[in-house]
């Protein structure tokens, strides 16, 4: 098991969020989640890494405990060390770039390592070179961010999340801020790590990638778990009257 969300309550203020999730993720598997705005779908994730902290429940990586609330007291009770090394075990792509844009391409990818890894230059640079012919931008290498398409930013981004090399990916709706005509070359990238298989969280609008490429498909509303399964099942044949309405509007 890569991942386990034990009955996980998040609230912002008096407006809960979160409401009571569980929810476990395998190795190699691309868990797509989807639902209405809202829905909570993005917070589940952000837990995940520590941008946001939970109110109550549980939530392990690969069996280790990341964190623990109960209703408001901090049952978590790791070394600071140690749960920066479990955060830099998981890659996130957000919907906008956050590229630096005073660095090169190749400089993006190999600050994070640098940084909080600290690896060499010489020893990172064959690696970064590496993850942009995958992400099909060695020929941007020494651009600068805003000489890129949106489409290209987010593949740099896709970049630096594995130059850390990560054993789960996260995607925020990574595709959500981009023009239409740009999505697929992101999409395609996803793909080739799921064909690798990378363990993958994947929030997102895109159906035909969650049915195509998820493994599983989780649907969320007001905070819940509606709705679970295998995508083709669940797009074919929603169990639910919720997710029916909601795939009749946008499918």
């Amino acid at each position: 098991m890569m991942i386990e969300y034990k009955n996980i309550y998040k609230s912002f203020g008096s407006l809960e969020v979160l409401k009571g999730i569980d929810l476990n993720v395998e190795k190699s598997e691309v868990l797509c989640i989807i639902g209405p705005s809202g829905s909570g779908k993005s917070t589940l994730l952000r837990c995940l890494n520590h941008l946001e902290r939970i109110t109550a429940g549980e939530i392990y990586v690969e069996g280790e405990l990341i964190d623990a609330n109960d209703n408001g007291h901090n049952q978590l009770k790791l070394p600071q060390h140690k749960m920066a090394e479990i955060c830099s075990e998981l890659g996130m792509v957000f919907q906008r770039f956050n590229l630096f844009p005073h660095m090169t391409v190749l400089e993006n990818v190999i600050t994070g390592p640098m940084t909080v890894k600290k690896e060499t230059k010489e020893a990172i640079i064959p690696y970064a070179e590496e993850l942009l012919e995958l992400v099909g931008l060695s020929d941007k290498r020494d651009e600068y961010p805003s000489r890129l398409s949106g489409g290209q930013q987010q593949r740099v981004a896709i970049a630096r999340a594995l130059a850390m090399k990560p054993k789960i990916m996260l995607f925020d709706e990574p595709t959500s801020a981009l023009d239409p005509e740009l999505v697929g070359e992101v999409l395609e990238v996803m793909k080739k790590l799921a064909r690798d298989g990378m363990t993958m969280i994947v929030v997102t609008h895109e159906m035909a990638f969650a049915r195509e490429v998820g493994t599983r498909v989780v649907f969320m509303d007001e905070g819940v778990i509606v709705e679970q399964g295998d995508p083709k099942e669940f797009f074919d044949q929603p169990k639910t009257d919720r997710a029916r309405a909601f795939l009749r509007k946008i499918v």
